[in-house]
C-alpha cells in the first residue's frame, strides 16, 4: 500500500472517531437524531468536509505519481524505439558497405587498368586482367585498390608520377573523382548511423578503400598529411593548381 493512502486511512479513522466520541460524549444521540433534517445535512457536511479535501489531496499526488511513471514508460518506449531505428539504419547500412565496396573495387579495377593496361605502362594484357577481375569479383573487392596503392607506394617520392597515376588522362580524372565521390557519401552514411564514430574511422583508417581515398585527397591537393608515409607534409598540387598559380615577372 502506498504510504500516502495509509496516511489517509489513518487520518480518516481517527477523524471519524473523534466525531463519534464528540457526538456521543457531548450532544448526545437522541439529541442528534431529533435535529432538524437541515441541521443534521450541515453537521455531517462540516465533518466530512475535511476528509473530502485530504482525499482529494492524497488522489492528486496520487494521480501526479501515476503521471510520473507513465512518463516513464513513455520515455523507455521512445528510447527502444530508437535504438531499434538506430540498429535496423545498422543493418542497413552494411548491406549498402558491401554493395558499395564492389563498386569501389570495380572503380579501382579499371583505374588499374588505365595505368597499366594496353593504354597506359601495358605491365598487363587484357587477358591477365580478365583473371585478376574474375579473383576481384570471388569475394576479394580490395584486390584492385591494394594494387592501386601499391602503385602509389612505389611512386610516392615521384609527385609527377604520382599526377600521372591519377590525373594523367581524362579516365584516370574520372576515375579519381568517382572513387572518392562514392568513398565520401559512403562516409557521410556511416556517420549517420555510427555514435561513437567506431565505424567511420574503421572504414576511413582501417580499410584499403579509406586509404586510397586518402591517397586520392592527398594527391589533389586536399590532405596535407601523405597516407602513405604518416608524414605532415606539403599535399602535392594538382596540375589545375600549378596552372592557376600567378606567375611572377622577371
Amino acid at each position: 500500500m502506498d504510504w500516502r493512502v495509509a496516511f489517509g486511512l489513518g487520518v480518516t479513522l481517527t477523524w471519524i472517531s473523534a466525531g463519534l466520541m464528540y457526538l456521543l460524549g457531548i450532544v448526545g444521540w437522541d439529541n442528534f437524531l431529533h435535529l432538524p433534517t437541515a441541521d443534521i445535512g450541515s453537521f455531517l457536511e462540516g465533518a466530512f468536509a475535511p476528509l473530502a479535501f485530504l482525499w482529494l489531496v492524497i488522489g492528486h499526488f496520487m494521480q501526479q505519481k501515476e503521471i510520473t511513471a507513465n512518463t516513464k514508460a513513455i520515455s523507455l518506449q521512445e528510447q527502444s524505439a530508437r535504438r531499434l531505428e538506430l540498429h535496423s539504419q545498422r543493418d542497413s547500412y552494411f548491406k549498402l558497405l558491401s554493395l558499395v565496396q564492389d563498386q569501389l573495387g570495380s572503380i579501382a579495377g579499371f583505374h588499374y587498368m588505365s595505368v597499366c593496361g594496353p593504354t597506359g605502362t601495358g605491365e598487363i594484357t587484357q587477358e591477365e586482367f580478365a583473371e585478376q577481375r574474375s579473383h576481384a569479383t570471388t569475394g576479394d573487392h580490395a584486390w584492385f585498390i591494394r594494387k592501386m596503392i601499391a602503385l602509389a607506394m612505389e611512386h610516392r617520392h615521384d609527385d609527377a608520377m604520382l599526377q600521372d597515376i591519377f590525373f594523367g588522362t581524362e579516365v584516370r580524372r574520372r576515375h579519381s573523382d568517382n572513387f572518392s565521390q562514392t568513398f565520401a557519401r559512403l562516409l557521410d552514411a556511416a556517420r549517420q548511423v555510427d555514435t561513437g564514430d567506431m565505424v567511420t574511422h574503421a572504414l576511413l583508417y582501417g580499410s584499403a578503400s579509406g586509404m586510397f581515398y586518402r591517397i586520392i585527397r592527398h594527391a589533389r591537393g586536399e590532405e596535407a598529411m601523405d597516407p602513405i608515409t604518416g608524414l605532415s607534409t606539403a599535399a602535392t598540387p594538382t596540375p589545375e593548381a600549378v596552372a592557376d598559380r600567378p606567375q611572377t615577372q622577371p
